[in-house]
């Protein structure tokens, strides 16, 4: 599989993990940390990790928005893994930083692992598991994209400004997650809940920016050369 199409394998994943996490949303039946009794899925009190529970916290079956949200979640772990590996193709182009580029592919790998793990463990069954895999799966993706941006500044191989600003923006949301408002109080898990929201959309943003850039890249350097 050449870089174009495992960058189009993620972008597909990432519009489809759109997609069927608003249908999740809207199949949810209602149920927040703080008001069990809600009748629909709250933008601003409900995780994203809440769709994939197997019943909502007032008790009802959620087993609709929990299939749609494990597929989308775990497709999009899936196609992150192979386009880890294709950095030789669109960010190695003076063959500089190896090192960090197989740093990046192994945490690629390791982070879509984490992200299709996180579908199959459930906040309401294996909830410890459940946060572990979200944390780890944040971090391999900071240490990815970081690692995968120093390979591009390294071969000159497109302007990493907006990969430097994504890296902040993840940066800021483990800042939240570790010094932020506990979720003894309704505000504290809101600004929880607001900060992922943030980041996720984020993600959706950037995924949509590097496969574009690497798609352009490889059509660049492919192209034949007027003579």
């Amino acid at each position: 599989m050449n870089v174009r199409r495992r960058a189009a394998l993620l972008r597909y994943a990432a519009v489809q993990f759109v997609v069927l996490v608003a249908a999740a949303m809207a199949a949810y039946p209602g149920g927040t940390w703080f008001d069990g009794g809600a009748t629909s899925y709250q933008l601003a009190h409900n995780f994203l990790s809440d769709l994939g529970a197997t019943h909502t916290f007032s008790g009802r079956d959620n087993h609709v928005s929990q299939i749609l949200f494990g597929i989308a979640l775990g497709a999009l772990g899936a196609a992150i893994v192979p386009f880890a590996w294709a950095w030789r193709e669109h960010a190695f182009a003076q063959r500089r930083a190896r090192a960090a580029g197989i740093a990046s592919a192994i945490a690629g790998t390791a982070c879509g692992a984490a992200f299709a793990g996180v579908a199959v463990a459930p906040i309401d069954v294996r909830l410890r598991l459940h946060n572990g895999l979200v944390i780890a799966a944040f971090a391999l993706l900071l240490v990815h994209v970081a690692c995968l941006t120093f390979v591009r500044r390294r071969n000159r191989t497109g302007n990493v400004w907006l990969d430097l600003a994504y890296l902040a923006v993840v940066f800021g949301y483990f800042a939240v997650v570790i010094f932020g408002p506990r979720f003894t109080t309704e505000r504290g898990v809101e600004m929880q809940v607001i900060a992922q929201k943030i980041i996720v959309c984020t993600t959706m943003i950037y995924i949509a920016y590097i496969t574009s850039a690497v798609r352009r890249a490889h059509t660049l350097t492919t192209s034949p050369r007027p003579t």
